[in-house]
Order: structure tokens, then C-alpha cells, then sequence
């Protein structure tokens, strides 16, 4: 196998296998980091430096030189004098390509399974095609600057002409190329296997109404008013919507069937939890969130129709996709399954092509709504009535389970004169950028939402009242320690006052009491001025 040492162990090839499976996600971090360090976020290029580390030491642990070779190079461009700027972005983004081929070619060697007829990607692709002019290349600029990587061409490509390692998840088709341009875009957009994620069209002279663009099978159409900045943001979420590996449970009384479709499922890089009752279903779905329920509807303690109304009734899952899975077929069980909150139906027995295009689309659609319904559209943090409800969820789990919580309310200092003295964008992208220095402080468990304005919110499960003050103190030095920088104006600099609530199991019991005691002692904080936090 080329640069894999022939190694006849079972147990070590999975070992490289389960390593593999991760390369995604990890590609897809060095490209947002890639991607801030061109915005110019003063941390970037120190997460960078220490991805691009781990890569080096975990690539050789597991035999993959190519992998060690890329990414200790540009550990020691990092940390070489002069330090990296702007100039080095593509020396970067060059960098992380070639990790993608490394992958992509162990994971071949490996006989990694293919997951509909494609051989499993790394990171984010997207095509343009138009004709080279300013609009194109700011087009390309705006979709490397979210994460992508891209390929130009100026309408003379053929979808099976790239081979399957490089298809795009994102083509971007411009009406510059002619008359053709709608017959190119339906052609990408076919229901094949190797269809990309989104197809769209980049409607410069606003030549195709919506509908008959919808009709050729493309996702999105974007006018001229809206090129790059809205395809960027549409990019942006399609990264996000697609970045982790979907989370399945599979809830399935058969041993034999559960697993049997376990193993389908990992060919798409699913976490998969197994449930073989309803009990077990109901105490998983308390404690984790999948992007799909699959959900089978015979089950030994009660029907899978009982399961799928308590997630309805529940807001945290109330949007989730369920798949019955059944050997009913008659059309009275399917209105049933339809009245209990079901959105798709698997005949037994299972078809394996079948149940991967099932959850593939369901699980982004379902992303897709989520992000509509769960996310503030500033800031793409948890709005305010999802904070709420996770809040809810968060204090009955602690009482349950005897653990302690923190939640802290945060408010920025003065935002009013920011407002007044950069006007109302700069003030947005203040916003944007605190959310951004919140995220990279917290742990993956804590849940960060925008309350409202420029007050936020962020619940720390398992987490007393000395580890609260710990995390304000983090947040508030990674603040200070991290104006914004604008392009062509001074650092904008913000602090923020912090009140902080604990339940313990006693006295506050709800989300309301929460946020309001976390509000009295916020409001102490301003007033104080001290150490701008202050315990409920």
C-alpha cells in the first residue's frame, strides 16, 4: 500500500480506518481557521499552528508519513521569523490540499467503503462556473474566504469528467455562459448518486424566473444584488449544516437488523447509538440530540407511534426527522405513523441504498430547518427562545442527576456608543466577532445563545459556582484580549459585565428564576464596576 507500512493486524487497520473518518472534520477546521486568519482574527494563526501540530504527531502514530510531512511543514512556517501573513494564506490553503490528497489516498489503499458509489470526501468543494471576469473572482474570493476550496471553469466542464475524490459539494453556475447555462445547471443538479450537495445558479442579468430554475432541480438563485455577499452566507451555512458526522439512533428490537444497519451507516461517517426498546430509546433521547431518528415501530414495551409523540411534544426534538421502520405497508399504518409525527417510512426489509439516500436527505433538510428555527441569524448562535428551552432541558437533567449549573448572562459595555461612533454594520460585525471569541473559550458541552441585543447567554452543565466565575473570568480576558480589527479603521475594543445564577437542586427550579437572578446580578455587576461579574 503506498506510504502505509503493510501491517496484517485487523485491529490496527481500524485503528487507521476510525482515524480516517475524522479527517473530514479535521480539514474542515483548518479551513475555518484558514478562513479567520484571512478575516484577520488575531488567534487564527495560533489554532492553526496548533492543528497543523496534532496532524504531524497523530498522522505519524498511525503510519501516514504524507500526512506528517504537510502538516509539519507548516508547523515550522508558523513558527519561523518573520511570522505568516496574508501573503502565506494560499501557501496555507496549497497545504491543505495536499493533506486532502494524502487522505484521500490512504483511504483508498485502506479500501475504505464507498458511500454511494463515491469514494468518501475531505473537506469543502465548491465549482464556479462563469466566465473569468471581477464578478467570478469575487465569487471564488468570498467562497475561500468561508471555507471552500475552489476550482473555476468558463463552461466547457462535464460533471464526469472530475473524478470522484474531487466532486464538488457546491457549483455555482453563472448565466454568463450563454444560453446553456439552465441545461448545464440541470445537469449538475440530476438525481444521481454523486449529485452535489447544492447546485445554483448565479443569475447576473436576472434572465430565469424562480420557478423554472426550481424546476430544473437547483437549490438556490441569486441575483446580482446578491453576488458574492448572500452566496457566501448561503456557502457558509451549507458548511455548517454539513460539517459534523450526522448522529443516528437506530432504534430497532432486532440485534441483527440494528447492527446490519449500523455498519451502513458508518459507511457515511454516522455516530450511531443502538436502542433495542422504548424505555432505552427515551432515556437516550433525554440526554443526546441526533440530526435522525430511525425508529422502528414494533417494539417489546410499546409502539414506536408512543416514542414519536414525546418527541414531538418536546422542543428540543420536536423538529428532529423521524423514519418509521416497518413491515406494515397498509395505508392506515402510514396515516398513523403521519398523525404521531413521522416523515418517512422504511419497508423491512431494509434496502441498503435506499436507507443512506434517506438519511442523507433528511438529516441535511432537517439541519437546513434547524438552523432557520434554532439560530439567530447574526450571530448563528442559539436565539433566544432555544437558549430558553436548552435552560429548561438543562436544570430537569441536573435535578435528575443531583449535578450543579451555571448559567451566565453577559452584556457588552457601552454598545450604544459603538453603534454611534461605526454605525450599526460595524456594530453587527462586533457582534459577530464577541460570538466568535465566546465559542473558542467555552467547552463543546457548554451552549452559547444570544439572549438578546448585545446580551448573551451561556449554560455550563456539571458546572458549580467557583467553575462559573473561572469561565467569566476566561471569557472577559479573551474579550480584552481580542479587539476587532478593521480593515481600514482602528481595533475596536469591548468589555463585558457578567451575572451569574447556579441551580443546585434547590431553590431556583426554573428557567425564569434562572435568568432572572442571572439578570439582578448582572445589573450588580454594572452598577459595582469592580471585577464586572457578580454571583446571584
Amino acid at each position: 500500500m503506498t506510504g502505509i507500512p503493510d501491517e496484517s493486524d485487523d485491529s490496527i487497520v481500524e485503528l487507521r480506518r476510525n482515524y480516517l473518518r475524522d479527517a473530514p472534520e479535521r480539514l474542515t477546521e483548518l479551513r475555518k481557521d484558514l478562513a479567520a486568519f484571512r478575516a484577520g482574527e488575531s488567534d487564527a494563526l495560533a489554532s492553526l499552528r496548533q492543528r497543523f501540530h496534532r496532524l504531524a504527531g497523530s498522522g505519524g502514530s498511525y503510519g501516514f508519513p504524507g500526512v506528517t510531512e504537510v502538516a509539519r511543514r507548516m508547523e515550522q512556517r508558523i513558527l519561523a521569523t518573520p511570522p505568516p501573513t496574508l501573503d502565506d494564506a494560499d501557501l496555507f490553503d496549497q497545504a491543505i490540499r495536499d493533506l486532502h490528497i494524502a487522505f484521500d489516498s490512504v483511504a483508498t489503499d485502506l479500501d475504505m467503503p464507498m458511500v454511494l458509489g463515491r469514494v468518501p470526501g475531505f473537506g469543502y468543494r465548491a465549482l464556479v462556473v462563469m466566465r473569468p471576469t471581477p464578478v467570478r473572482q469575487g465569487i471564488a474570493d468570498a467562497l475561500k474566504k468561508a471555507g471552500f476550496e475552489v476550482e473555476m471553469h468558463d463552461g466547457d466542464v462535464d460533471p464526469w469528467d472530475i473524478p470522484p475524490s474531487r466532486r464538488p459539494d457546491l457549483v455555482v453556475i453563472g448565466t454568463d455562459i450563454g444560453e446553456d447555462a439552465l441545461v448545464v445547471a440541470r445537469y449538475w443538479a440530476a438525481a444521481t448518486p454523486d449529485r452535489p450537495r447544492a447546485v445554483v445558479l448565479a443569475d447576473l442579468g436576472e434572465l430565469f424566473d424562480r420557478l423554472h430554475s426550481a424546476a430544473a432541480g437547483l437549490d438556490a438563485v441569486f441575483g446580482p444584488a446578491a453576488l458574492p455577499g448572500e452566496l457566501a452566507q448561503y456557502a457558509r451555512s451549507l458548511e455548517r449544516i454539513g460539517a459534523p458526522p450526522p448522529k443516528v439512533i437506530v432504534v430497532e428490537d432486532d440485534p441483527a437488523q440494528a447492527q446490519l444497519m449500523s455498519a451502513w451507516l458508518v459507511q457515511l461517517n454516522a455516530q450511531v447509538t443502538l436502542c433495542s426498546s422504548a424505555q432505552h430509546a427515551t432515556e437516550t433521547l433525554s440526554r443526546e440530540f441526533p440530526d435522525l431518528v430511525l425508529l422502528d415501530i414494533d417494539l417489546p414495551d410499546v409502539d414506536g407511534y408512543a416514542i414519536a409523540r414525546l418527541m414531538r411534544q418536546d422542543p428540543r426534538l420536536a423538529l428532529v426527522p423521524i423514519v418509521f421502520l416497518t413491515a406494515r405497508h397498509s395505508l392506515a399504518d402510514q396515516m398513523e405513523g403521519l398523525r404521531a409525527g413521522g416523515d418517512d417510512f422504511l419497508g423491512k426489509p431494509v434496502d441498503r441504498s435506499r436507507l443512506l439516500q434517506v438519511v442523507l436527505t433528511r438529516v441535511e433538510r432537517g439541519r437546513r430547518i434547524r438552523e432557520l428555527a434554532h439560530r439567530d441569524g447574526l450571530t448563528n448562535l442559539l436565539n433566544h427562545s432555544t437558549l430558553m428551552t436548552e435552560l429548561e432541558h438543562a436544570i430537569a437533567f441536573s435535578a435528575r442527576h443531583g449535578e450543579p449549573l451555571c448559567f451566565l448572562m453577559l452584556d457588552l459595555d457601552h454598545f450604544k456608543r459603538i453603534n454611534d461612533s461605526h454605525g450599526h454594520l460595524i456594530g453587527d460585525r462586533v457582534l459577530t466577532h464577541v460570538a466568535s471569541v465566546f465559542r473558542k473559550v467555552l467547552r463543546d458541552s457548554d451552549l452559547l445563545g444570544r439572549y438578546g441585543g448585545e446580551e448573551f447567554g451561556i449554560i455550563l452543565r456539571k458546572c458549580g459556582p467557583d467553575g462559573g466565575r473561572k469561565v467569566a473570568a476566561k471569557v472577559r480576558q479573551a474579550l480584552t484580549n481580542a479587539p476587532l480589527k478593521l480593515p481600514d479603521g482602528p481595533e475596536v475594543s469591548t468589555r463585558v459585565s457578567i451575572g451569574i445564577a447556579t441551580f443546585s437542586g434547590t431553590g431556583r427550579t426554573s428557567a425564569t428564576e434562572i435568568t432572572a437572578a442571572a439578570d439582578r446580578a448582572l445589573y450588580a455587576a454594572k452598577a459595582s464596576g469592580r471585577d464586572r461579574a457578580e454571583m446571584a
